[in-house]
């Protein structure tokens, strides 16, 4: 599967998970189903970030992309989760995926450095990103900038599956989704079934996907606000 395949899935999985935050009730059978299946968004998304990353010609723009998605969600975000337009009480998942983009860039700027205690910023960088994410109380948190580091320094691994397999155990677990631990598992086959290869990518969907991500979420939000 090539990467815009895999995304498309992603999205999918994304507006189901939505569709229940926003207008299911809670509880029943098919709003934990839409729930549960939501866990294989979360999951490509860190995947894809650090695939981004890893081939992007510029990491200063990257971030910049990452932040402008931030900013310009939070307010459907907050929408939907609290029925208020602002809220500090949950931040959305790009503040996360752009908190782990930077740990990354942090890690690339350690590997140039010969002394072992030039590179302690680096692991500084990852304590910090951990409690940004706590702290901001970003959609999964500090666990989830662990999750795109273990994507990030498993990416050219032998047997790099079976540890992000392990990581993946862990990640719900801290996450207290254990329940939903299969489902995270199961992420892994289309990840798995990667070629490397972008698809029919170009400049209007590659923003396309970004902008899915408020869109989808505004209009889910005002629907449920103001015509459920």
């Amino acid at each position: 599967m090539n990467r815009d395949a895999i995304k498309m899935l992603a999205m999918f999985t994304m507006l189901l998970n939505h569709i229940a935050n926003a207008l299911l009730p809670a509880g029943q059978p098919l709003t934990n189903l839409f729930l549960f299946i939501g866990y294989f968004t979360a999951v490509t998304m860190c995947f894809f970030l650090v695939e981004g990353y890893g081939c992007t010609r510029s990491k200063r723009r990257y971030a910049g992309r990452l932040l402008l998605f931030a900013v310009l969600s939070e307010l459907p975000f907050n929408l939907m989760c609290s029925g208020q337009w602002l809220s500090w009480n949950h931040q959305n998942v790009l503040w996360t995926l752009l908190i782990g983009a930077l740990v990354c860039w942090a890690m690339d700027w350690a590997k140039t450095k010969p002394e072992m205690w030039q590179r302690l910023p680096a692991d500084a960088a990852i304590a910090v990103g951990f409690i940004l994410g706590q702290w901001g109380n970003t959609d999964y948190g500090g666990w989830g900038v662990l999750l795109v580091l273990l994507f990030y320094l498993t990416r050219e691994v032998r047997g790099k599956w079976a540890i992000q397999l392990v990581g993946l155990a862990l990640f719900c677990w801290f996450c207290s989704a254990w329940r939903l631990e299969m489902l995270a598992m199961l992420s892994l086959i289309p990840l798995c079934l990667y070629n490397g290869e972008r698809g029919f990518s170009n400049k209007a969907l590659q923003y396309g996907f970004y902008a899915f991500y408020p869109v989808h979420i505004l209009i889910l939000s005002v629907l449920a606000r103001y015509a459920f």
